[in-house]
């Protein structure tokens, strides 16, 4: 069963990404399913326009998982019964990932299955986070043995481990494009955290650069599309949090804070937690009365991977606190 939530249409973004292309980007802002008293926490976004994510209750220990699909209903999911698992990515033929109860799923249309451990033997929990239109899957395993958290990429139930720098205390990869294309983030003290991104033809890591900004504390890449584009967000050392995009080809951010986020509890959130070929970007911001909610922005013209700077932007919209992963 689906059912329609209300939303509220921004007005518009411009991105100037060449001198004669100003493609504009719409923003919707939605509230998930069920009970959404502690907000909405949207994870990802498919090349077909569907968006992932879960609701929760005001204690935080009830999620309502969910697929919003292009239409704007929404089609809650249950996850093995768990009222703790995330739904965190979907791909084009809505095969969703994720985690319950410690274990890595994978849910076709109703029908759940588990990824097998990383390293098996030594993984005590798994975590799913992205996969692609191939059904590679990416995520994080503890490694109970050296007591660090790896990432992992599945290719046809291969397992590569990820580790961008030999001493990574945490590793998350976070998304994949249908060119095996990984991005994710690493720490090596368990604070400040910065992207990375491996070539899973080549078997190479590339150190992504972090924000050029005063007082960061740390830089989280969630998702990529097959233009070279990525996405995720920064945090300053006082919590702030400000969404981005990130050129691969270029080596160039795109700062972009959802323009109806505002400042509560003396805090700024926007975080941009996926993206597809149709330059689609989704995730969820905080506004000024302190409520999560989600969003998507949706292209007027497709914007090329060249170099993209922010022009102006404009907008309105309705709206609360997560952090997506740590």
């Amino acid at each position: 069963m689906t059912r329609t939530i209300s939303m509220l249409v921004g007005a518009a973004l411009v991105l100037a990404l060449t001198a004669d292309a100003s493609p504009i980007y719409n923003f919707v802002t939605f509230n998930g399913p069920g009970d959404n008293a502690g907000g909405t926490t949207v994870n990802g976004v498919s090349n077909t326009g569907a968006i992932v994510g879960f609701s929760s209750n005001a204690n935080m220990n009830v999620f309502t998982n969910f697929v919003r699909q292009p239409n704007g209903t929404f089609t809650p999911l249950n996850i093995n019964g768990d009222p703790l698992a995330n739904a965190n990515g979907i791909n084009s033929a809505g095969v969703v990932v994720g985690a319950t109860g410690g274990q890595a799923f994978v849910q076709d249309h109703g029908l759940i299955s588990f990824l097998p451990a990383a390293d098996l033997g030594n993984t005590s929990s798994e975590t799913a986070f992205g996969i692609n239109d191939k059904s590679n899957v990416v995520g994080q395993f503890v490694d109970n043995v050296t007591g660090t958290t790896p990432g992992f990429v599945d290719i046809n139930g291969q397992f590569t481990s990820l580790n961008p720098v030999v001493n990574a205390a945490v590793t998350n990869a976070q998304g994949i494009n249908n060119d095996g294309e990984v991005v994710g983030f690493y720490s090596v003290d368990g604070v400040h955290q910065h992207g990375f991104a491996f070539n899973t033809t080549s078997d190479q890591y590339t150190l992504l650069p972090d924000p050029n900004e005063p007082n960061l504390l740390l830089t989280q890449f969630l998702g990529i599309n097959d233009n070279g584009l990525a996405v995720g967000y920064w945090q300053d050392t006082a919590g702030d949090q400000h969404g981005f995009l990130f050129n691969l080809i270029t080596d160039q951010f795109t700062f972009l804070d959802d323009p109806n986020e505002g400042r509560s509890t003396g805090l700024q959130i926007t975080q941009i937690t996926g993206i597809n070929d149709s330059n689609e970007i989704v995730g969820f911001y905080v506004d000024g009365s302190g409520v999560q909610r989600g969003f998507y922005a949706n292209p007027a013209t497709v914007p090329e991977p060249a170099s993209i700077m922010l022009t102006g932007l404009g907008l309105f919209g309705v709206v609360f606190l997560r952090k997506r992963h740590s």
